[in-house]
């Protein structure tokens, strides 16, 4: 009875860790401030916004974090991915948005490159080819032009589809080495508001799931839902490490051959 009762209390506790591990310890990245001419004119700035980016100093050290319970659980999914650096993005939570710890990967099977991170009760990786690593960066480049030149609207419909759609590859699981659930699909690129500040979005409406037909009424058919939202400064960072030019470094460092199109041939 008594090591019963012990063994139920470690997994809570493991539970509980698990739930909250993806979330930094307090906000580093503060919302930009969108203020256009005419508002400026009639109303002062909130004075809970900041307008100052994080210095480099504090984007090494978020870099260098580590979370110790997910280092211990890598071995799960090594085999599937090269993960080479750390960010920060948004999710929204029922509280609000909250800043998760997010991880730059590449795939050893097909060279999709994303990033991996906690949202809501569950841990996906989105991972996009060359062709759609092109369109993300094509859609922020539009989407600073729209901010710097006040096009953006705060009260406009289905605002995070204003870049279009964008395909990637979603795999998901409980934790960051579990995540058998997989499928591809369109996603899009926009924009939303969230109280008074513009965040470029990346969501998806459900994919299907391809782990489905092995695992049965184990999980589901299809994903949920996703939906992950950046400042200007978190996305400039990802698609600096999402470059082409860091990819192919990456992907050189691992020994690994660089596959620009499986599917352009046939084997005889």
């Amino acid at each position: 009875m008594k090591k019963t009762l012990i063994t139920a209390g470690c997994l809570i506790a493991l539970a509980s860790t698990m739930t909250s591990c993806g979330t930094t310890k307090q906000v580093q990245s503060a919302p930009d401030a969108y203020i256009t001419e005419d508002e400026a004119s009639v109303t002062n700035t909130d004075s809970t916004v900041s307008t100052e980016e994080n210095s480099e100093e504090e984007i090494v050290a978020m870099r260098k974090k580590k979370n110790a319970l997910e280092s211990f659980f890598t071995f799960g999914n090594g085999d599937e991915f090269i993960k080479f650096d750390e960010t920060t993005v948004f999710t929204k939570e029922i509280t609000g948005l909250k800043e998760k710890n997010a991880t730059t990967v590449i795939r050893y099977d097909n060279l999709m490159a994303g990033f991996g991170s906690y949202n809501s009760a569950a841990y996906y990786y989105l991972q996009f080819d060359k062709d759609n690593r092109a369109i993300l960066a094509k859609n922020a480049e539009a989407y600073f032009s729209d901010f710097e030149n006040k096009r953006l609207q705060r009260k406009g419909r289905h605002t995070d589809r204003t870049y279009g759609k964008i395909r990637y590859q979603l795999n998901w699981g409980t934790i960051s080495s579990s995540t058998p659930n997989n499928g591809i699909g369109d996603g899009y690129c926009g924009y939303e508001f969230v109280k008074g500040a513009p965040y470029f979005t990346i969501s998806n409406y459900e994919f299907k799931n391809e782990y489905y037909e092995r695992a049965g009424e184990a999980t589901t058919r299809n994903s949920p839902s996703v939906k992950y939202y950046f400042t200007r400064a978190q996305l400039k960072q990802l698609l600096n490490l999402l470059s082409e030019e860091n990819i192919t470094q990456t992907i050189k460092e691992n020994n690994l051959n660089f596959i620009s199109n499986p599917s352009s041939t046939d084997t005889y």
